[in-house]
């Protein structure tokens, strides 16, 4: 019995230290600690070799995660620019993948993560772009969870990591509640075999442009994992291009509006909305409508400042980079078709302004860059293989930063005038109509939602029945039908079958701007109990 009681100890001491590493949330706060290794003495030049000849190829590797052993997992080097520059300017460490179900296919973290990325601070001295700017987008539409880790390879400090949570299924089933659908990764998978393209229309990397039907034509610049994708992917370009009227039916509207003013307010040009068109995903839902999810910010807040002539913009030009940026480059249809429609332009407006008060006005996105760095400033002091010195890392929030052919801003540099600028910016300034007296009431087979507008022209309940749908719109009245009692009193309603309106929001229109209810809508949303 004693003996027993002894174990028994013992065992609940083992259990508290083996439940403290996965207890916590591998993207929750904290600094993770990621432990590789590689049973190959030149183990960095054969990830080099394979990363040349086969990007997809991976090492077998083990590798300890907070603590808990994980046998079997393949290992590869990841990334476009921030692999080929650093291996070609520096030799210093690299961007790595590491696939824990790469032989175990039950092998996996807790909450279902299979795969790290880890990415190594490629043009970000401040270390603090993708978490930063993640933990912004999660306010306004589904993103990945992201923070540091400290990485050794074969017992030996590799240097301080970002940790972004991989766009795969465990992230479509976690915000869409389903599995269902087809995911498409927009960004040229070899920019070598971009470059190299022949027999096609030129492409402008994943763009969405149209070039033909032939799905040949685009394999270089989107990534699918199941052939059938390729079909409601061209269905979006065709419709995005030839019949934009109709482009409700294939995509999710209100997301790319909060994408499109997310890159613009952190002048995040690395993305769809700058010169290199890419690092976004597609999740097509059982619809076929295309929801976009933002992907690698490691260079917003101006840290990729190359134009569409790719030549390299100067602070000014990131300060004051326009509202309506690109609106007329037919080279980007998903800005100029959307943003020419007079209501999908208010909306845009509306979001870009929510996000300047909320997050730049306010000095959040600069205090939560200082919270993060000082937080990570030791281990950074101790990373012998960052690519900027800790004397950039230092500075870098106050002052541009050279690396190689770029200068890269200083965080608050940018944002203190951007700010007062966006702040100022007529465009944002306009007349907004307003949202009270939100309701609604079940009545038979039918809920009706009622509304009070001010300053508006129009109103519009948006609803869905499920998360893994996007909000269809319909137009509300104020004519004393469908549960507004009387004509023209400012009370506006809708009445949608009971089953297909579980979750809702409310948008007006008022001859120069639009308003959501609630604010952060559709990401946000109200629900009928």
């Amino acid at each position: 019995m004693k003996n027993f009681c002894f174990s028994g100890t013992l065992f609940f001491l083992l259990f508290v230290c083996f439940s403290r590493s996965y207890a916590q949330d591998f993207y929750s706060a904290g600094i993770q600690d990621i432990r590789i290794d590689l049973p190959y003495k030149n183990w960095d030049v054969k990830l080099d070799s394979l990363k040349k000849a086969n990007p997809e190829a991976r090492l077998l590797a083990s590798i300890t995660v907070n603590g808990a052993k994980f046998d079997s997992v393949g290992v590869r080097y990841k990334g476009n620019s921030s692999y080929f520059r650093s291996r070609n300017e520096t030799a210093k460490k690299l961007p790595i993948n590491v696939k824990l179900d790469f032989k175990n296919k039950t092998q996996k973290l807790k909450n279902g993560y299979s795969t790290i990325k880890l990415s190594n601070a490629f043009l970000d001295p401040a270390f603090v772009r993708d978490p930063l700017s993640y933990e912004i987008v999660r306010k306004y539409m589904p993103a990945p969870q992201c923070n540091f880790s400290k990485v050794y390879m074969n017992g030996k400090y590799y240097g301080l990591y970002i940790n972004t949570e991989s766009i795969d299924q465990t992230f479509i089933k976690k915000h869409f509640g389903t599995v269902n659908g087809h995911l498409v990764k927009c960004d040229p998978d070899n920019w070598q075999r971009v470059r190299s393209q022949s027999g096609c229309p030129k492409g402008e990397n994943a763009s969405l442009a149209y070039l033909n039907d032939s799905p040949g034509c685009y394999d270089a610049f989107y990534e699918v994992e199941d052939p059938a994708a390729w079909k409601v992917l061209l269905n979006l370009i065709k419709v995005l291009n030839k019949t934009p009227e109709k482009i409700e039916t294939v995509l999710d509207i209100d997301q790319t509006l909060w994408m499109l003013a997310l890159n613009n307010a952190m002048v995040n040009l690395d993305s769809y909305n700058g010169s290199l068109s890419h690092n976004y995903y597609l999740w097509f839902d059982s619809t076929n409508v295309a929801h976009p999810l933002i992907w690698d910010l490691n260079m917003s807040f101006g840290g990729w400042r190359r134009n569409f002539s790719f030549v390299e913009m100067k602070d000014e030009e990131l300060i004051q980079y326009q509202p309506l940026a690109e609106i007329d480059n037919t080279k980007r249809p998903l800005i100029s078709k959307l943003l020419k429609n007079a209501l999908y332009r208010k909306i845009y407006l509306a979001h870009l302004g929510t996000i300047v008060n909320e997050q730049l006005a306010t000095g959040a996105i600069v205090n939560r860059a200082q919270a993060m760095m000082k937080e990570i400033d030791p281990l950074v002091k101790q990373d012998t293989l960052k690519l900027y010195s800790y004397a950039d890392f230092q500075q870098s929030l106050d002052k541009t930063m050279k690396d190689g052919p770029d200068n890269v801003i200083g965080i608050r540099q940018l944002l203190d005038k951007r700010t007062q600028y966006l702040q100022k910016h007529p465009l944002l300034n306009k007349a907004k109509p307003t949202i009270a007296d939100v309701h609604h009431e079940k009545n038979g087979e039918h809920t009706v939602f009622t509304a009070k507008l001010g300053n508006a022209k129009a109103g519009y309940l948006c609803y869905r029945s499920t998360k893994a749908l996007s909000f269809k719109r319909i137009a509300m009245t104020d004519d004393g039908a469908n549960g507004d009692a009387t004509a023209g009193d400012g009370v506006y309603s809708a009445k949608v079958k009971a089953s297909d309106a579980i979750q809702y929001y409310f948008l007006a229109e008022s001859e120069e701007a639009a308003l959501t209810y609630p604010e952060r809508a559709s990401y946000d949303f109200l629900e009928v109990k």
